[in-house]
């Protein structure tokens, strides 16, 4: 099965990542996913193809997959859309193929890794959601006066990414900020505006000034200060003008630059792993070393907060 350091054979790795309904990526995020994995993939000898589709479209395209005898999966990259289809993406591979999961944790994964055979590699990389809220909780906590307020623009919160970025922030942020909360249906651009503009339809009518917005991604961050920024009342748009923005992502060509343009006043950085998953795997392939089973990719505060973080 192994060879001496070099593959012998063209592996097939599939890297199925987030997408919209007409196969797009569905952030800036995602389609750097897909561009890793392709460039390691053609680096390492490998055959990676980038799907990017919605939830239930992950299920389907692993059941037609695994039916095509003529091209055998040998293993699966994959970010599941919600825990659901990642238990039926797992029920499907078991015994069939390998498996890497992307920014995916969570206990059912673990159950499944321990029924799996042991020829096929099994691990996960995931992004430290939890530490994402952490940082955003203390870049904002530096920057908004006692008593001010802060709206939060979170991701699906069927998706637990953005339940633990939440619960991070407000376990940070300091206590004399009042944290309000919307959710998007997804992590891009129009969806951070659509979230803002059905949560501004119910402030529109209170007092709190607003001096922080916080998307879960770059891309909701900036939605949301363009929605924000456009309201009708005037008082209510030199508010919004005058908050600051904060982001998740500080992708190069898109979020790094809006930072550095003064659009967004911070951001993380959150460099992509589907890369990273497929050199995991080619060194399974050449030197049998397992994958680790939970592992974590480095995240750093753009620009860095003073005490480093």
């Amino acid at each position: 099965m192994f060879g001496e350091g070099r593959i012998t054979v063209a592996r097939n790795v599939l890297v199925l990542l987030l997408g919209t309904n007409d196969g797009g990526p569905v952030d800036l995020y995602q389609d750097l996913q897909g561009k890793e994995a392709r460039a390691k993939g053609e680096a390492l000898g490998l055959n990676a193809e980038v799907v990017f589709c919605s939830a239930f479209g992950q299920y389907r395209v692993v059941r037609k997959r695994l039916s095509d005898t003529a091209h055998p999966l040998d293993a699966v990259v994959t970010e599941p859309a919600t825990v659901a289809s990642m238990e039926l993406i797992l029920k499907d591979l078991k015994g069939h193929t390998g498996v890497v999961l992307l920014n995916a944790w969570d206990p059912l994964a673990e159950a499944h890794f321990g029924q799996w055979a042991r020829n096929f590699p099994v691990g996960t990389i995931s992004m430290p959601h939890t530490k994402f809220g952490e940082l955003q909780g203390r870049q904002v906590s530096s920057v908004v006066h006692p008593g001010g307020s802060i709206l939060v623009v979170t991701g699906p919160l069927r998706s637990s990414a953005a339940v633990e970025r939440l619960q991070g922030l407000k376990s940070t942020v300091r206590s004399d900020i009042q944290v309000f909360d919307i959710e998007a249906g997804q992590w891009n651009e129009a969806e951070g505006a659509l979230a803002f503009d059905a949560w501004y339809g119910v402030f529109k009518s209170r007092q709190e000034t607003i001096e922080a917005i916080v998307g879960q991604s770059d891309d909701l961050a900036v939605g949301a200060r363009r929605a924000a920024t456009s309201v009708s009342n005037g008082d209510h748009a030199r508010m919004f003008a005058q908050a600051k923005y904060f982001g998740v992502g500080a992708v190069p060509g898109f979020g790094k630059e809006k930072v550095d343009d003064g659009t967004l006043y911070a951001s993380i950085v959150a460099p992509p792993n589907a890369g990273t998953a497929v050199e995991l795997l080619q060194r399974y392939w050449t030197t049998g070393r397992p994958l680790p089973l939970r592992s974590f990719t480095d995240v750093v505060a753009y620009p860095r907060l003073r005490d480093g973080g």
